[in-house]
């Protein structure tokens, strides 16, 4: 059989796996592998799979995972989450809709302690829905703010998303972080329109709360002092060049650490349950990449990539033509896979043709591949947190309120998606400033 034929084969059977609900990780090692053994033998196979192991496990780069995942969770067990929330919610509850914009926000502020969607809706369900709740807001408005406000996590730096990718690339991890920034914001901006429009023309009830006094207010702002310091820290030093990202992840969670220590005082148990979720997670991200790598080598020796490559070049269609096209790709990938997943299994092959081919800037690339996949997992009717929020809500909120709720945030996300493609500069100007 002709090497672009089992390449062919080997990505059919990887999606043939995924949906008979083998885990990813594994759907990617062992297609790949299979597919090694056949083009090239069993020993070339087994030296490309330790091979695999090693680069995973000991990159330089990737090292930043697990410390940027232990920084997060620190950053919950202090109680970080909570006080951003009081502080929106004094700041902004007496606006129509204002819980729901202070959850926005208040996930926004968190997003720069940890690196992820999940992260934040398991920290700001339990605070957010319930004052909602009983302040009389629509179900679905606030299930779905909980929901898509969570993704901010994977745009405003530290996002794991950006480290797969930059170790993937080689782009700088420091100004893809940068580059974030002010999608993240503008994505906080656009939930927030979204909340007060649909209100004011009654889809949703949103009812003004009560004002808080200015001495409500600056007294709630003591419960951000750890977000400030965390991000000062991490995204100051980056930006400034004193530390690498993988520096800055090592002292991200040595702060939050001793912030925990500071507000909880020295408990065994969160220090314990931060170490054990952090290796849980870790392995799960780094068993991702290193089938995604096997499952690479197949696909470089079966010249498939090259094939699209050759495919892309040849073909003169408009440059956006070929943008629009790869996002709906990540988008319909992004149903069935997390992000992790998506980007290690596209970048390989679409990187260089943005680059080299359409001669775009692998930046702002980057941003548009985290963007789409972070829309796909909070698409009805089978993005992959909208059922993390039925675990996480059980009886108190059927699919159906899920995907009423997410609905107009991904519209919402349809329009960040135009803008930023629109104008890349909003992605690229402040990588553009950095130091070093």
């Amino acid at each position: 059989m002709e090497p672009f034929a089992v390449g062919i084969i080997a990505f059919i059977a990887l999606f043939v796996l995924i949906f008979l609900k083998v885990p990813i990780a594994f759907a990617f090692a062992f297609t790949g592998f299979m597919g090694l053994i056949y083009l090239a033998g069993f020993k070339p196979a087994m030296s490309v799979l330790s091979m695999s192991i090693w680069t995973g496990v000991t990159s330089y780069t990737l090292m930043a995972v697990p410390l940027f995942i232990l920084m997060g969770l620190f950053a919950s067990h202090s109680g970080i989450g909570g006080g951003l929330y009081n502080a929106a919610s004094k700041w902004l509850g007496k606006l129509p809709g204002g819980l729901a914009i202070a959850t926005t926000w208040g996930c926004a502020g968190f997003a720069a302690c940890t690196g992820s969607s999940a992260a934040g809706m398991l920290v700001f369900g339990p605070i957010s829905y319930e004052p909602m709740k009983d302040a009389g807001y629509s179900k679905t408005l606030a299930l779905g703010t909980i929901c898509c406000g969570a993704t901010i996590g994977s745009m405003i730096p530290p996002s794991i998303s950006f480290i797969v990718y930059g170790s993937i690339t080689d782009e700088s991890i420091g100004r893809l972080f940068m580059a974030g920034v002010f999608p993240g914001i503008l994505e906080a901006v656009l939930y927030s329109i979204t909340i007060f429009v649909l209100i004011y023309i009654g889809i949703w009830k949103g009812p003004a709360g009560a004002p808080s006094t200015w001495k409500e207010k600056f007294l709630s702002l003591k419960g951000v002092w750890g977000m400030l310091v965390l991000m000062g820290l991490v995204i100051g030093g980056i930006y400034r060049g004193i530390f690498t990202p993988t520096e800055a992840s090592g002292i991200g969670a040595l702060g939050a650490f001793i912030i925990l220590l500071a507000r909880k005082g020295f408990k065994w148990a969160l220090i314990k349950s931060s170490l054990v979720e952090t290796m849980r997670t870790t392995c799960m991200v780094f068993t991702i990449i290193i089938g995604s790598i096997v499952f690479a080598r197949l696909m470089a020796l079966s010249g498939l990539n090259m094939w699209l490559l050759n495919l892309i070049t040849g073909w003169n269609a408009p440059p956006m033509i070929i943008v629009v096209i790869t996002l709906f790709i990540l988008f319909i990938l992004g149903f069935v896979m997390p992000v992790t997943s998506t980007i290690v299994l596209l970048v390989p092959f679409l990187y260089p043709i943005f680059t080299t081919v359409l001669g775009y800037s692998g930046i702002w690339f980057g941003v548009l591949v985290c963007v789409m996949a972070e829309i796909a997992v909070v698409t009805p009717p089978i993005g992959m947190n909208l059922f993390m929020m039925k675990g996480l809500f059980g009886k108190d909120a059927t699919m159906g309120e899920i995907f009423k709720g997410a609905m107009p945030f991904v519209l919402a996300d349809v329009v960040r998606v135009a803008i930023l493609v629109a104008f890349p500069a909003i992605c690229l100007w402040l990588p553009g400033t950095m130091y070093g």
